[in-house]
C-alpha cells in the first residue's frame, strides 16, 4: 500500500506541473456531457474500446468511479504554438498520458486496486482493434478519458486550484482512482 505523500513525490518526479489527492466523493459529474462524445468530434466515438458508447454509459463511469475512495489528480501545462492545431495538441496529450502510464507502471507494486482516467482516448494502439471488430490487444490497460465520465473538469481543476485555461500553453488532466 503506497502513502500519499510518496504517490504526490512520485507524481513530481514524473514530471507533472501539478498534483492533488482528493476524496473521490468530491468530484463533479454532469451526464449532459455525454453529448460531446456523441457529436464525435475526435472521431473515437464507437471507435474505440475506451470510447462511448463501448465503456459504458454515464452512469456506468461514474459507478466506477465510486467503488475509491481517494483520487490523484494530475496536469501537465505544455506551450503550445496553435491551440486549434489537432495534430500539435495530440502529441501533446499522448506524452501527457504516456507520463501518467510511466507513473502507474512505477507504482504497479504498490497500487492494488486502482482505476485510471486520461486525456483524450486510448492512444495506444496506433489504430483500435475496435474499428476492425477484433478484440482489444490492451484489455488490462483500457483507460477511457474524463469526458466519457462526464467528470467536470473545470470545476476539479478549481477546486484543485490549478489553472484550466491557459493563454499560449495546454493544461491537460488525467486521475488515478485508488483505495
Amino acid at each position: 500500500m503506497i502513502q500519499e505523500e510518496e504517490l504526490l513525490k512520485k507524481a513530481k518526479e514524473a514530471g507533472f506541473d501539478n498534483c492533488r489527492i482528493l476524496p473521490a466523493g468530491e468530484l463533479s459529474f454532469d451526464h449532459s456531457l455525454r453529448k460531446y462524445c456523441e457529436v464525435n468530434y475526435c472521431g473515437n466515438y464507437g471507435n474505440n474500446y475506451s470510447c462511448p458508447p463501448e465503456c459504458g454509459t454515464p452512469e456506468e463511469m461514474e459507478e466506477k468511479t465510486r467503488k475509491f475512495s481517494r483520487v490523484l489528480v494530475l496536469q501537465t501545462i505544455t506551450p503550445v504554438h496553435d491551440i486549434a492545431d489537432d495534430r500539435e495538441t495530440r502529441e501533446i496529450k499522448h506524452r501527457h498520458n504516456q507520463m501518467t502510464w510511466g507513473l502507474i507502471d512505477g507504482l504497479s507494486e504498490k497500487l492494488e486496486n486502482f482505476l485510471p482516467a486520461m486525456a483524450g482516448p486510448c492512444q495506444i494502439c496506433k489504430d483500435c482493434e475496435k474499428k476492425d471488430g477484433k478484440p482489444c490487444s490492451f484489455p488490462e490497460r483500457i483507460a477511457s478519458c474524463l469526458s466519457a465520465y462526464c467528470i467536470q473538469v473545470d470545476k476539479l481543476a478549481e477546486k484543485c486550484d490549478m489553472p484550466y485555461w491557459c493563454q499560449g500553453e495546454v493544461a491537460f488532466f488525467s486521475l488515478l482512482f485508488f483505495s
